[in-house]
């Protein structure tokens, strides 16, 4: 979906001070401001994590000196330990980190992680089964805060230290310790650290109270923090920064056997590893285990020393992964369609998406409503029902708070919680119809059309051929990307692409260059999985979002521009009226089989419009960029029908006719 551009504002004075003290580009000064950098040092220290970030004193976390006089305590007096992890990456990864500093300190210790039907955190009956394995101690990891009443069930049975990096409820009493940065009275100065980070904390106290080691320079297992902290997705500044940059360094040489075996399934043991291979490639990989089948089994991949034992379980891992893709697609489909079904029932403007089904995997459908949303861009909630109550997972659009819209809802749930983006929570399976329709509603009211419209954050607009290596290179200095630090974005319209070329084994990906006004050379472009735009190049200029690269061939070295997005420019064309609008109608009724999927591209549907009797006199009319604007609104009105790819495309025979000012985009551009 085409998105607006948001370029974002900078104070010229301390552009200018950054570039004379720093000796760094105008363009890579004003990403550190656009990051909230806007000081000198803060910023030497933001493009040099290595020397000059260091890591903070762990026995500034309160509960931090209690927790670690138990702990020793209980190695001296060879307790058993057991460490209760969640389900996620940053649980798996948490757990694995502390069983192997625990074992390298000479402890007695286990695990235990509970199946998703268990639910999130503790639970009595798990306690009072640790209690029975003969434990003294249990160590939570990214859970617990919430647990007041389980761990008032067992006080008497068991000793509980809480690290966790949730925000604190009500205070927990009957705790030996609660390690948490956001609790009450924590002077901790980094509240952003995952779970897997609070843990790593915990071990670098212990590790300075038993073997003298210095925290700031304990570096141990920090590929397995980085992980979580990538998985996690929490913010990649101050301490998560240096933990991720030193992390991902240690990664690509790690001694973790387990870690080993899933890079080369993810095929990237070849590459220089950054923060995409790690949210992408390698924590779904765990993510799948702990949706489908037992976590168990990733904290065993992270922690075992059996060469065979790993490559075993990176196997079973695989094959989990591919089952979660397999199931993921379908739920995704079926959602998909859905949609259209309650679009065609209720009309094409609607403000959400609220579907569900008892045929879908509760472990699944947060992935599910991720690509509704990135696909229609709207409020979207996907629902598993279970017998008499559902699970629903949600995904928001950056002007709804999706946890703050739910509390207006709370009587429907039997329980929920969540943040800006993303929320879940369990609802009575005979509530949800009436829940979908009032939750639209309210959408449709809180809302204007204007918040519909899915927009791009842009760092600056720059003419791709004035990029340079030093500009690349200064690029590379702001890694790792995640968030908080996204990875720079700049835009340029009007852009011609010349020399099109499809690449790649699936022919999917395009390279071409941009042309440059003849006083500096033109410049190589790549784009993945953008093959359908080789026609529109061709014919139209496009306008793109795209970072610089550093490219070295053959000893030669050399900058390319990697292209995020193209979009044909709105210079070619008009915005459709009506006339245009029954004329690309009549056109893709023509072109659409009923019931039969259509192969959609742009550039060559274009084209074909153009040459065809239905093209307008007005060649303003015709361009790619007029016929995605018609598109857009067809979609909306529920006219054409596309699958959750985009790729094909499917025109329903219509029940009525079509009003166009039920469309929201039309509303906002006609």
């Amino acid at each position: 979906m085409q998105k607006n551009w948001l370029v974002m504002q900078d104070d010229a004075t301390i552009v200018k001070k950054f570039v004379d003290e720093l000796n760094i580009s105008e363009l890579t000064a004003k990403i550190l401001i656009h990051r909230k950098i806007v000081d000198v040092d803060e910023a030497r220290i933001f493009l040099d994590p290595e020397n000059r970030q260091e890591f903070n004193d762990p026995f500034l976390m309160k509960g931090m000196t209690a927790a670690v006089e138990r702990i020793k305590k209980a190695i001296e007096s060879q307790e058993k330990i057991v460490i209760y992890g969640d389900y996620d990456v940053d649980g798996m990864s948490s757990t694995a980190l502390m069983i192997r500093a625990l074992r390298n300190l000479n402890a007695d210790v286990e695990f235990y992680i509970p199946a998703r039907s268990e639910g999130y955190g503790f639970n009595v009956k798990a306690l009072k089964k640790i209690v029975e394995r003969g434990a003294k101690l249990l160590i939570s990891v990214d859970c617990g805060i919430a647990n007041v009443k389980e761990i008032e069930e067992v006080k008497n049975d068991l000793d509980i230290i809480v690290t966790d990096h949730h925000l604190t409820q009500e205070p927990i009493n009957n705790a030996v310790a609660v390690i948490d940065p956001h609790q009450n009275g924590c002077n901790y100065p980094d509240k952003n650290l995952c779970g897997a980070g609070v843990a790593f904390k915990l071990c670098q106290a212990l590790n300075q109270k038993i073997n003298g080691v210095d925290y700031k320079n304990y570096f141990v297992d920090l590929d397995i923090v980085a992980l979580a902290t990538v998985a996690d997705i929490v913010p990649l500044v101050g301490e998560n920064r240096k933990i991720v940059y030193h992390g991902l360094k240690q990664m690509e040489s790690t001694k973790n056997i387990g870690l080993q075996a899933l890079i080369k399934n993810a095929n990237i043991n070849d590459k220089k590893l950054n923060t995409s291979h790690l949210g992408y490639r390698i924590a779904p990989r765990l993510n799948a285990t702990g949706r489908l089948a037992a976590a168990s089994s990733g904290v065993k991949l992270l922690t075992t020393e059996n060469d065979l034992e790993a490559e075993k379980i990176a196997e079973e891992l695989e094959i989990e992964n591919d089952e979660r893709k397999e199931i993921e697609r379908r739920i995704t489909v079926e959602a998909n369609e859905k949609y259209h079904e309650l679009r065609k029932k209720f009309g094409g403007d609607l403000s959400s998406i609220v579907v569900a089904s008892d045929k879908w995997h509760p472990g699944i459908i947060g992935l599910a409503a991720s690509k509704l949303l990135e696909r229609y861009y709207l409020p979207s909630i996907v629902i598993a029902i279970q017998g008499d109550e559902a699970r629903g997972s949600c995904r928001s659009i950056s002007a709804l708070h999706i946890k703050e819209t739910l509390d207006h809802f709370s009587n429907y749930f039997v329980q929920y919680g969540g943040h800006s983006a993303a929320a879940g929570f369990t609802i009575k399976t005979c509530n949800i119809e009436k829940f979908s329709r009032e939750f639209d509603r309210y959408v449709k009211e809180f809302l204007n059309d204007g918040n519909f419209l899915p927009f791009q954050m842009v760092d600056a607009i720059v003419n791709p051929t004035k990029l340079t290596i030093k500009l690349a290179d200064e690029m590379e200095m702001l890694a790792p990307f995640g968030v908080e630090n996204p990875a720079p974005i700049f835009g340029c319209r009007n852009v011609k692409g010349i020399y099109p070329k499809v690449i790649g084994q699936e022919r999917n990906h395009l390279n071409f260059f941009v042309k440059s006004d003849g006083k500096t050379p033109d410049i190589r472009a790549v784009a993945w999985n953008k093959a359908e735009f080789a026609t529109l190049l061709e014919s139209e200029l496009i306008d793109i979002t795209f970072a610089p690269e550093r490219n070295e061939f053959n000893g030669n070295v050399s900058v390319q521009c990697m292209v995020k997005s193209i979009d044909p420019s709105k210079t070619n064309g008009l915005f459709p009226n009506r006339e245009a609008m029954i004329n690309f109608y009549k056109f893709f009724r023509l072109n659409a089989s009923k019931n039969e999927f259509n192969n959609y591209n742009i550039s060559q549907l274009n084209l074909k419009f153009k040459n065809s009797p239905l093209a307008n006199k007005n060649s303003k009319l015709n361009s790619a960029y007029t016929m995605l604007c018609a598109i857009r609104v067809f979609e909306e009105l529920g006219i054409i029908n596309f699958d959750v790819d985009g790729t094909n495309y499917i025109m329903p025979e219509l029940t009525k006719k079509f009003d166009l000012n039920e469309s929201r985009f039309w509303r906002i551009n006609s």
